[in-house]
């Protein structure tokens, strides 16, 4: 029946007919599609930092992956999802956005990982089919996080494990003046696509991302109006500064909501993780 048919196309099963609201995601990883990965920042200075992050959050230990099915929700270019493939999982990796034909091409025809674009509020995922599941700075970016979480609680098998992370409140992402300029670049999108953005992404992190490396404190003047990711990697740099003023949805949470989203959908063994507001929970 129509109900369950789906397209195909670049090898990838589509469960959604475009990228909706994401769709400046993929423009974003079409234009960073490897900077965060590991391989690709050995010998430099955000090495390791991927690797950091996702263990700091989901507390997966490599041995605990080997041969595990292991959802990745909201995949982007696929960062995540080629640590738990180093560590021996078979992935699902799943995004709404055109950022999956990136991961596409980023594994080629790497085994054990399967590519979906699909709707993280919707997982079209049998119940009880999935051993571990994380989804790092992505619920953020939907209409309700919280029942991300709850999708999520549906697919796992009992005693599976699901660690989340999103912004914090009172944060960068969430300060006055970032959600100014993303209100505003909202609006240009519809008119100039990313190329807004982009200009001030790269302004800011040439000039006072220049400035912040000669002096951290000549620079804070400028950033409380033309705020930007001040990292010690260029590219990591523009990444994530387009990265917070262009989403569609962009919320931010504290610690104890997470907590919450957790204890509502019947999560047990509830720990918080201390990366942004992030947790994690066994079903």
């Amino acid at each position: 029946s129509s109900s369950n048919s789906f397209q195909i196309s670049n090898g990838i099963v589509r469960f959604v007919e475009d990228e909706g609201y994401s769709e400046n995601f993929g423009y974003q990883w079409s234009k960073w599609p490897k900077v965060q990965f590991e391989e690709c920042n050995v010998g430099k200075p955000m090495q390791g930092h991927t690797s950091k992050m996702f263990k700091t959050i989901t507390n997966f230990e490599n041995h605990n992956m080997e041969g595990k099915v292991v959802l990745d929700v909201g995949c982007g270019p696929g960062r995540f999802s080629d640590v738990c493939l180093s560590a021996g999982a078979k992935v699902i990796a799943l995004d709404y956005s055109s950022a999956v034909d990136i991961a596409k091409d980023n594994f080629g025809d790497k085994k054990n990982i399967i590519i979906l674009q699909a709707d993280a509020l919707n997982l079209p995922i049998k119940d009880y089919s999935v051993d571990m599941s994380f989804s790092i700075g992505v619920l953020h970016h939907t209409p309700d996080p919280e029942s991300g979480v709850g999708q999520v609680y549906r697919v796992l098998k009992k005693g599976g494990t699901f660690a989340v992370a999103v912004y914090g409140k009172g944060g960068y992402y969430d300060s006055p003046i970032v959600r100014f300029w993303r209100k505003i670049f909202k609006f240009t999108w519809r008119f100039f696509g990313p190329i807004p953005p982009l200009i001030y992404s790269y302004f800011t992190v040439y000039t006072f991302g220049t400035l912040a490396h000669i002096s951290k404190v000549l620079s804070y003047p400028f950033r409380f109006i033309f705020p930007f990711v001040y990292l010690p990697d260029k590219d990591w740099s523009l990444l994530d500064t387009f990265d917070s003023i262009v989403p569609s949805y962009q919320s931010a949470h504290t610690p104890d909501e997470v907590r919450k989203w957790f204890e509502y959908k019947n999560f047990v063994d509830i720990e918080l993780t201390g990366w942004g507001s992030s947790g994690r929970g066994n079903k």
